[in-house]
C-alpha cells in the first residue's frame, strides 16, 4: 500500500516538473528579443510624451549613422533647456549610447 502511494506521489511530482519544463521551454520560444536601451540625454528635462517621441525617433533611424544624429540633435536640444534652466547636463560616459 505504502509503494503504490509513494508511486502515486513520484509520478505526480514528474508530471508536475516536465508540465513546468515545457512551460518555461514555450516562454522562451515566445519571449520578444531583448530591448537594447539607452539612457536618454536631458531625459528628467522631458515629459513622458517627449521621451516617448524620442524612442520613436530613435526606433525609426534605418542606421546607426541616422540614430547618432538624432541622439546629437537631442542632446543639444536638452543641453540648451538644461542652459536655460541654469542647470548642467553631465557629460555622457563611454558607452552609455548602446
Amino acid at each position: 500500500m505504502r509503494h503504490r502511494f509513494m508511486t502515486g506521489c513520484f509520478l505526480c511530482v514528474l508530471a508536475a516538473w516536465s508540465g513546468v519544463g515545457a512551460l518555461a521551454a514555450e516562454a522562451e520560444k515566445s519571449a520578444a528579443p531583448p530591448v537594447k536601451r539607452e539612457i536618454i540625454p536631458g531625459s528628467e528635462l522631458m515629459t513622458p510624451q517627449e521621451r516617448e517621441g524620442y524612442r520613436q525617433r530613435m526606433r525609426s533611424a534605418k542606421t546607426p549613422q541616422e540614430q547618432d544624429k538624432v541622439r546629437a540633435e537631442h542632446t543639444g536640444q536638452m543641453r540648451e533647456r538644461a542652459r536655460l534652466r541654469g542647470l548642467r547636463l553631465p557629460e555622457p560616459t563611454s558607452g552609455s549610447a548602446k
